[in-house]
């Protein structure tokens, strides 16, 4: 039987680690390092994967039984057609719950996998202009695992917060980080950028031009919440931020981020 928390449990348990953490303060200069935090969900990422939530409301059934999609990660498939009324915009991300744990080794990234599942679309506010939209496969069943389809390179983007790759670094910043999955996939090229951006968030407006080049890191103070459980800095590179203006302008709810 799985454990359904309430948002403020969820909020509770996902600042405990840290707040146990400050209660020992180091000594002056040395660097902070929160505990990871064990025993939560995995966050569900929204339909275009710029936020995260634990257990977000408003859930209702979807009438389809099965779809069809590319891997993106052991818990996401994206699905480029109409899926509980959602998708026209473009590719949208599934969360992906199998009934079989084991099954996530056969979840080989840019796969074309079909899944059975019950399907549950889930709506949770972030401000008084904008909501982020989900689509979940609860006991998914692979049906076809994309044994002949070679897998393709990756193809879209979504943010992560708290990935514990980054532990030490949100540590020397005080502050919780929410970051662009293929920045995190490659911390060996990124990571003396990301660390310089982070120490310094420029403060804009999701409807505000981020400035600079494209293809470099930029972060941001979070003021729409990535993780509606925690405040935070959100990076991500300046082609993310360009499409997320659009998206925010354009109320393109499940248009799907850039790489």
């Amino acid at each position: 039987m799985r454990l359904i928390l309430s948002g403020g449990a969820l909020f509770m348990l996902a600042c405990l680690a840290p707040a146990l953490a400050q209660d020992r303060l180091p000594a002056a200069g040395a660097p902070v390092a929160f505990a990871p935090v064990t025993g939560l969900p995995t966050p569900l990422q929204s339909t275009s994967g710029r936020f995260s939530s634990l257990n977000p409301t408003k859930r209702s059934s979807c009438s389809i039984s099965k779809v069809s999609g590319r891997v993106v990660s052991a818990h996401l498939i994206m699905v480029n057609e109409n899926f509980c009324g959602k998708g026209q915009s473009g590719n949208v991300l599934v969360n992906v719950e199998l009934a079989n744990p084991a099954d996530a080794a056969q979840m080989s990234v840019g796969k074309q996998v079909t899944l059975a599942a019950n399907f549950k679309d889930a709506e949770e506010s972030r401000t008084s202009q904008f909501y982020a939209n989900y689509l979940i496969a609860e006991k998914a069943r692979l049906m076809d695992a994309g044994a002949n389809t070679p897998p393709t390179p990756a193809f879209t983007s979504y943010v992560i917060c708290q990935p514990p790759e980054l532990d030490a670094l949100a540590g020397k910043l005080g502050s919780e980080l929410c970051v662009q999955s293929t920045l995190v996939q490659n911390l060996a090229a990124t990571a003396p950028a990301l660390e310089a951006a982070a120490r310094a968030p420029v403060k804009v407006a999701a409807e505000d031009d981020v400035p600079g080049d494209p293809n470099a890191i930029v972060c941001r103070q979070d003021l729409e919440r990535s993780d509606v459980h925690l405040s935070s800095i959100a990076c991500a590179r300046g082609s993310y931020w360009d499409w997320y203006r659009s998206k925010w302008r354009d109320h393109l709810y499940f248009a799907a981020a850039p790489p």
